[in-house]
């Protein structure tokens, strides 16, 4: 934009320039015409006297030829250079020459030989010289006006028509150069509607406009990727408050969980206290063992919560989905065993490994896991199933016997904040959070529900590439 104003002030400054030098001169040359003018019409005004002096009429006639024949001179002598320009060189002597023969016949006294006539009355002077030489002076005089106008006529036409000329092409160039300004703006801004799309949908990627242009729509890119990193940093926090929230959602199946092995280990090791000069040694060691596999069990339990919980560096690794499904299943078993929920599992073990984090993945599963039980008050069952897409993506499918979901709302369910459930029983940020970590993975996740039947999300993750494995 900066450029095209540029170029634009650069072209109006330049009609200026040159219409300013185009008036200049043409004044110019409308004072040379007026000489002109002057050199034609004091011609005329010789021949007026010249005949006058031939008829015999009034007695001032020479001496007034001879002032004009001055004026003409002097004429003549200021705009030389300008004559020479319209007649030519040749026709300026030949003109001199006229106009010295001319002055020469008025300035020695002659007697009038008048034509066809002996009658002798006056000094003599050859009348038809005189008239010939008039005319030729005439002749010459109007075409240096005439040619002159001409000129000035030509001028004028040019002028008016590099004018429009010049006008319309700064025109066209003006709308070419704001259609190719509209189009790369509109295709900038085109980026930023979809990296905001895509940031409505979690995907905090940076836009890369491809441009060296500094201008307010490269500000306003750059003001975007900085608010896009500063969301991205954000949603790692947000990611990690959900994990969070998530452990405190299923924390009574959790208490369960720990308070049967911590149980188990209170009631063996009262036993070993209280019966202990009684039990044999083997007796003694069995409980011993029992005491240690219920602290194993408790142990595995907080691992696997400190494991999810923990806040790490994003890694990427291969997985085997099987697996991250199988220790998701871990931090949610005691819920599902509370709500009366079935869970059915159909992944095969042979599914081609993902490039991927794991603690995300858990995270999209958790909440897919977490949002199945919120549906099914009075139980149900959760199935799940995979398999390898042609397009190089493995499938995961997500099924539940819920309420499903209403048609209107379905295409909304991925938006930030956007929740179907009472006021303080969500944030509507889980189903964002699932789509933003899948489409990081380079995946994407498609819903399909009906009403009062159940709900099937479908987690397409690519394939690791050779590569990627033998790595």
């Amino acid at each position: 934009m900066k450029m095209l104003n540029i170029l634009v002030f650069a072209f109006i400054g330049f009609l200026m320039l040159a219409y300013t030098l185009q008036f200049f001169s043409m004044e110019k040359n409308l004072l040379i015409l007026e000489d002109f003018y002057d050199i034609f019409d004091n011609v005329l005004e010789v021949r007026r006297y010249e005949k006058n002096y031939l008829l015999g009429v009034g007695s001032e006639n020479i001496h007034t030829i001879l002032e004009y024949l001055d004026s003409i001179d002097e004429d003549i002598k200021r705009q030389k250079e300008n004559i020479i320009r319209v007649s030519g060189e040749r026709k300026f002597l030949e003109f001199r020459s006229i106009l010295t023969g001319y002055r020469d016949i008025f300035s020695t006294p002659h007697t009038v030989i008048y034509e066809n006539t002996e009658d002798i009355t006056r000094p003599m002077i050859n009348a038809v010289k005189v008239r010939a030489k008039g005319k030729e002076m005439v002749g010459f005089a109007k075409m240096l006006r005439d040619d002159k106008q001409q000129s000035i006529r030509n001028s004028l036409k040019m002028i008016i028509i590099g004018f429009i000329v010049l006008t319309g092409e700064f025109f066209v160039f003006i709308i070419i150069g704001l259609h190719l300004q509209a189009k790369s703006i509109l295709k900038r801004i085109g980026f930023v509607h979809q990296a905001t799309r895509n940031v409505l949908k979690g995907n905090f990627e940076p836009i890369n406009s491809h441009s060296a242009k500094e201008d307010e729509i490269t500000d306003l890119i750059d003001a975007f990727n900085t608010m896009a990193s500063e969301l991205d940093n954000r949603q790692e926090m947000l990611i990690q408050s959900k994990k969070l929230a998530s452990i405190g959602t299923f924390s009574s199946g959790i208490a369960h969980e720990l308070n049967n092995p911590l149980n188990n280990i209170s009631l063996s090791a009262d036993t070993l206290l209280e019966d202990f000069s009684y039990l044999s040694e083997e007796e003694a060691k069995e409980i011993i063992a029992d005491i240690i596999t219920q602290t194993d069990r408790a142990s595995n339990v907080v691992k696997n919560l400190l494991d999810f919980s923990r806040d790490k560096a994003p890694s990427s690794e291969l997985l085997n989905i099987k697996d991250v499904l199988n220790s998701t299943k871990k931090l949610i078993a005691n819920e599902l065993r509370l709500n009366a929920i079935w869970m059915e599992d159909y992944v095969p073990e042979t599914l081609p490994l993902v490039q991927g984090d794991l603690q995300k993945l858990q995270q999209v599963f958790l909440n897919l896991f977490v949002n199945a039980v919120h549906v099914m008050t009075e139980g149900g069952l959760i199935y799940m199933d995979a398999g390898i897409e042609p397009d190089g993506y493995v499938r995961i499918n997500i099924n539940d016997t819920g309420t499903g979901i209403d048609p209107k709302n379905i295409e909304r369910i991925f938006d930030p904040f956007y929740t179907t459930k009472e006021v303080g029983k969500g944030t509507g940020l889980g189903l964002s959070i699932v789509y933003g970590i899948v489409k990081k993975h380079g995946g994407y996740i498609e819903v399909k529900s009906k009403m009062n039947i159940g709900t099937t999300f479908s987690i397409f993750l690519p394939i690791a590439s050779e590569n990627q494995s033998e790595v």
